[in-house]
């Protein structure tokens, strides 16, 4: 994180931060994978590598990865803070924000996983939209794994 952080404008910064909080928002509408995917750029990518998962590429691969993981869900609370801005071009529409996360997902078999993150967003307009082009993150601390009553 640069600080202070580059210039833009006040309304391109709030547009960030609203689709950093719309992720976390749609993550905890269980059942919705469409509109996490929509979130997306239709290429884009949630890059799950450094988590020792896979990289998904593009709306409809992120859709099916959250409707597998919705399958296993009864509930979640994704709480996203410290969003800071890294990276801002206007000649190229794209920028990267920082942001922290604590998460808490219920599994259907009433395991509990607490998580906390620290997510990389790039973003680029897509279609006069922000999008996030590829999202990505960090653990930074072991996640809790509640084993179910």
């Amino acid at each position: 994180m640069t600080y202070p952080p580059p210039p833009c404008p006040a309304d391109v910064r709030q547009a960030l931060a609203d689709l950093v909080t719309a992720y976390a928002m749609a993550v905890d509408d269980i059942g919705n994978a469409a509109g996490v995917a929509a979130l997306f750029a239709p290429d884009g990518c949630y890059d799950l590598t450094s988590l020792g998962m896979d990289r998904i590429v593009g709306r409809a691969g992120i859709q099916g990865f959250f409707e597998a993981a919705f399958d296993t869900m009864a509930s979640n609370a994704h709480f996203v803070g410290n969003v800071a801005l890294g990276a801002y071009d206007a000649a190229a529409n794209t920028a990267q924000v920082t942001a922290y996360g604590h998460a808490f997902s219920l599994g259907t078999d009433g395991a509990l996983l607490e998580v906390k993150a620290r997510y990389a967003f790039d973003l680029a307009q897509h279609e006069g939209t922000w999008r996030i082009a590829r999202l990505g993150m960090t653990m930074l601390l072991p996640p809790v794994h509640t084993p179910a009553p």
